[in-house]
């Protein structure tokens, strides 16, 4: 689990499985002295944030063509989409239309929790700023074929 292994790098942390993402690394980078904005923190903040997402949503990805299309029909049903699409293609099409925040979506997962749709992209782009729930776009945008990228939206902000 990519997520376990980026926190074992820090002997002296232990994460709140209950917490928030963002609130365990606020914590951790807290603990380690790192500024806000400083270069270390964004560079620890990307780092995490990929883990995240190889541990909660990467794992569609190296399912293969079965597991693959199983994992984001069950993605299409989280997100609310209906009817859920029969095909791997149809299933990112229909993703591509639909506002979620990445890290909420990670989140929800990691929590156990109903993730929240936003109804616009304009609603979504505010949460996003607001939270600063900006997730790495160059790690999302770098995937050929990826499920994060079928996620990732520009926002401006």
């Amino acid at each position: 689990m990519a997520e376990q292994a980026y926190f074992n790098r820090f002997q002296t942390f232990v994460p709140d499985p209950q917490a928030t993402l963002m609130d365990n690394f606020d914590q951790l980078a807290i603990s380690n002295g790192w500024q806000q904005n400083s270069k270390r923190h964004q560079r620890e903040r990307k780092t995490y944030m990929i883990a995240l997402a190889d541990t909660h949503i990467g794992s569609i990805e190296r399912g293969g063509v079965a597991g693959k299309l199983a994992g984001l029909q069950r993605l299409c049903g989280e997100l609310e989409v209906s009817p859920i699409p029969t095909s791997t293609t149809q299933c990112k099409k229909r993703l591509e239309t639909v506002h979620v925040c990445i890290i909420d979506l990670i989140d929800c997962r990691r929590l156990g929790t109903q993730v929240h749709v936003f109804t616009s992209y304009r609603k979504l782009q505010q949460h996003i700023t607001n939270r600063r729930h900006y997730f790495p776009r160059d790690q999302a945008k770098g995937e050929a074929d990826g499920l994060l990228r079928v996620l990732l939206r520009k926002i401006e902000g």
